[in-house]
């Protein structure tokens, strides 16, 4: 990394403004109600972060997802099926490589962002996504293992656009992808 670049993934990364306790409220309210579609589809949006409009592809003809998880056979499922659908996909696991490709969100539509990473807290990362002038309205969803209503409510407030749980159904995450893009 060069001097100048941001890094999204160390300990100064995840610098964002303290959210209002409204919002704090808010993002728990719909943790709490949402929990029920979590668990019985697999995937939670929060009703108040879907786009309500369609966003077009940056690159103007495909849209591009960004997949941050250290689950090399979970990633490839990720790209195998989005792939499918018709999505260019990317991946990134390392520090290094999650910092290379954060570096290039201007290219990408949407981020599926794990919690959990070896070298990388994701939560972290989503706050310094959130606090960039240049990238903080990407649609980012977080694909965890870490489900209950407290740790949705953590990451809404931090800026999740979507929260999908681990095991998820593949059609539970393809709809949240819908849902951020405004596809649906």
């Amino acid at each position: 990394m060069t001097q100048g670049e941001p890094d999204f993934t160390g300990e100064e990364a995840g610098v964002a403004t303290e959210p209002t306790p409204e919002e704090t409220q808010r993002a728990l309210e719909d943790a709490l109600v949402g929990a029920p579609s979590l668990a019985k589809h697999g995937f939670m949006v929060s009703v108040t972060k879907q786009s309500e409009v369609l966003i077009q592809p940056k690159n103007g003809k495909q849209y591009v997802i960004q997949v941050i998880e250290d689950d090399p056979d979970l990633a490839q499922l990720q790209i195998d099926i989005f792939m499918t659908h018709g999505y260019e996909v990317r991946w990134a696991t390392t520090k290094a490589e999650i910092n290379a490709a954060l570096r290039r969100c201007n290219e990408v539509d949407v981020l599926l962002l794990d919690r959990e990473l070896p070298d990388a807290n994701g939560l972290m990362i989503l706050q310094a996504i959130r606090a960039h002038p240049q990238f903080g309205a990407l649609p980012v969803i977080m694909v965890t293992g870490l489900s209950g209503p407290a740790e949705v409510a953590e990451g809404l407030v931090a800026g999740a656009d979507g929260y999908v749980s681990k095991p998820f159904k593949m059609s539970g995450l393809l709809q949240a992808v819908k849902l951020v893009l405004g596809t649906t």
